[in-house]
């Protein structure tokens, strides 16, 4: 278990699937979710726990709780490049009751020093879309940087909207910390 100032990180519990059913299926969470799950896919609780467990996945998924253990979101990365150290990350804090208070910033900085520190990558990168301001600030307060964007990638609220990718080096992680 990871342990930030408001956010605790832990592996995946089967326990776990209901809140997150609840979620994946609530638009406004979709909304925000930042690319950990996509957008307008219903899945029923069976496959999304086939889909969150499976052990051929290259995806490594984790339970955000707060600090008295109540689950509140998930993060992980996946599409690791070995050879070049890197790997994209995701993230969504799926308790509303939990938004706009930092949980999602204390957890990714919780995550990336695990990421740079214990599994010694060199890059990391995530995606939002352009409208997803909340996301971007809390990106850009850990160091990430823009580094491109995807022309109407993403088809939010019936407009489309650029997605913006933002990577971070580990040495621009640890110069920034």
């Amino acid at each position: 278990m990871l342990k930030g100032h408001k956010t605790l990180i832990r592996p995946l519990d089967s326990d776990d699937i209901e809140l997150f059913y609840q979620w994946y299926n609530d638009q406004e969470v979709n909304l925000w979710s930042s690319g950990a799950w996509p957008l307008n896919t219903l899945l029923s609780k069976d496959e999304l726990e086939g889909r969150f467990f499976d052990p051929d996945s290259d995806e490594h998924r984790y339970a955000i709780t707060n600090l008295q253990h109540e689950l509140i979101g998930t993060l992980g990365f996946r599409e690791v490049n070995i050879p070049a150290q890197s790997a994209t990350l995701f993230i969504v804090i799926g308790d509303k009751n939990h938004w706009g208070q930092g949980y999602g910033t204390d957890a990714l900085k919780t995550f990336l020093h695990f990421l740079f520190g214990q599994w010694n990558f060199h890059r990391l990168s995530l995606d939002t879309w352009d409208g997803n301001l909340r996301a971007i600030k809390a990106y850009e307060k850990l160091g990430f940087v823009l580094e491109g964007k995807l022309r109407d990638a993403h088809f939010v609220e019936g407009q489309y909207h650029d997605a913006v990718i933002f990577g971070l080096l580990r040495s621009e992680f640890f110069n920034h910390s």
